[in-house]
């Protein structure tokens, strides 16, 4: 992964409002806010890998921390609303839960600590100054979703070896469009495959980009991560099955909602290790000082029925070196 050391912070969109972070009393539970896209029904398991992180190291819940919880409901433009809320309940810093839960946290705040699973290279959105050392008020993991659509591409074209032309889901008015879409063409050329952009910003793009699949004549589907995938996850692994589209995805929520295959970091190990970073910070670490990290676990999952119902036939190897197969 690149290594850069250029500190450019966060273009002129982003407002930097200076809040405090507040007091809280020594010997009382820290509050810890949790700010997420979704609603608390949406991968609940997430935050239940948190708190058993958090016990593995001996915190207690209600005796050392206190989970403040808020949720936008699928709806992005609440998340700032939501930070500022947190921020004057005093918590002691917020763990995002998505790179829209992070943007919106850095909008509100430079100075409370902000910890979380950032999807979107940090040093190159500046929101970090490096790796090693952040020297901001945001660390936590690395998910390197931009550097593992690749990997995503080569195994679609691993299970469908006659593939020609890959849709990709974006949103182009997502900050690491362009250069995810770099990333993604170098790696298909060398396959020889033509990625065909749908741009979706809305439940309704969606389903209208993926209808005309057909029409333009796409042999599978893949996504770069943003709100309108991340919200409308349901309905993109529901439609490609709908429509007989083998897409392969970034994390395994998708295969759980019925899409064939997905390849990346196992996002309830990315939780547990956020609470490592939870208790640096509760032991007076700064967060600037806290370096960020790759994710430690990475799997690939199948769903069988899946590609039975689209008519895949899956390889014995593609099958063998799947961490989950789902029948």
């Amino acid at each position: 992964m690149r290594r850069r050391d250029v500190f450019v912070w966060i273009g002129s969109a982003i407002a930097w409002p200076i809040t405090a972070p507040g007091a809280w009393s020594a010997g009382s539970p820290v509050k810890i806010g949790w700010l997420k896209i979704q609603g608390p029904h949406h991968t609940p398991d997430q935050l239940k890998a948190f708190r058993e992180g958090m016990g593995a190291l001996g915190q207690i819940e209600g005796r050392d921390y206190l989970l403040i919880e808020r949720y936008g409901e699928d709806n992005e433009a609440r998340l700032p609303d939501l930070a500022a809320e947190l921020i004057g309940l005093n918590v002691r810093f917020i763990l995002a839960t998505s790179q829209p839960s992070v943007v919106a946290a850095a909008r509100v705040t430079r100075t409370v600590p902000i910890i979380g699973r950032l999807n979107d290279d940090p040093v190159e959105n500046g929101m970090a100054k490096s790796l090693a050392r952040p020297a901001g008020n945001i660390s936590g993991v690395y998910s390197l979703a931009e550097e593992l659509t690749p990997k995503r591409l080569s195994l679609l074209k691993q299970v469908v070896p006659s593939a020609l032309r890959v849709g990709v889901l974006l949103r182009d008015d997502w900050p690491s469009a362009k250069r995810a879409w770099q990333t993604e063409e170098a790696a298909a050329t060398q396959l020889g495959l033509e990625l065909v952009a749908l741009n979706v910003r809305s439940a309704g793009d969606l389903a209208a980009a993926l209808s005309e699949a057909g029409a333009n004549h796409l042999d599978g589907i893949i996504t770069f991560r943003n709100p309108t995938v991340v919200t409308n996850l349901k309905l993109i692994a529901e439609q490609c099955r709908k429509l007989g589209l083998p897409a392969v995805f970034d994390a395994r929520e998708y295969v759980d909602a019925g899409g064939l295959m997905s390849y990346g970091p196992n996002i309830d190990a990315i939780y547990r290790q956020l609470a490592r970073f939870a208790v640096k910070l509760l032991n007076g670490t700064s967060v600037g000082e806290i370096p960020i990290e790759e994710p430690t676990k990475f799997e690939l999952v199948i769903n069988r029925r899946t590609a039975d119902a689209i008519g895949i036939r899956l390889s014995p190897d593609i099958l063998m070196s799947a961490d989950q197969v789902i029948e």
